[in-house]
């Protein structure tokens, strides 16, 4: 369990470290709406894979 949260850990800091690393401010909102696009894409997915299940039960 000790092992898996330093391992966490360090995976935050890389990405912390990478994050203060880059200075362009066009590269780190190209990296703000690339993450959100990505979080967006998979929350309409999960709802249309959900609408899909029920309309699959609804019929059954």
């Amino acid at each position: 369990m000790k092992e898996g949260l330093e391992k966490v850990k360090s995976e935050i800091n890389s990405k912390i470290s990478f994050w203060n690393n880059v200075k362009s401010r066009k590269v780190k909102a190209g990296l703000i709406v690339l993450f959100i696009g990505i979080v967006c894409l998979k929350i309409y997915t999960t709802v249309f894979t959900f609408d899909w299940f029920t309309n699959l039960i609804q019929w059954l």
